[in-house]
């Protein structure tokens, strides 16, 4: 059974990581084939997928670019 705690934290990690790339569009956009993919993606919440696209198209690394991004 699923803990309160994890689902708590994934709906926050997922509105972080929804809040990031909604905030740096810019950035990430020229990477999808279209902003319509990009928002779609953003919106059903598949940060895999959009991850995915990234890493096919760029040497990005999301990672990195949080800890940077704090610093």
């Amino acid at each position: 059974m699923i803990h309160i705690k994890h689902i708590l934290a994934n709906v926050v990690e997922n509105a972080s990581k929804a809040k990031l790339y909604h905030q740096n569009r810019d950035i990430f956009l020229k990477y999808f084939d279209s902003i319509e993919q990009y928002e779609a993606l953003i919106s059903a919440g598949n940060f895999k997928k959009i991850d995915q696209i990234i890493k096919q198209n760029s040497s990005f690394n999301l990672d990195e670019f949080i800890i940077n991004f704090k610093n």
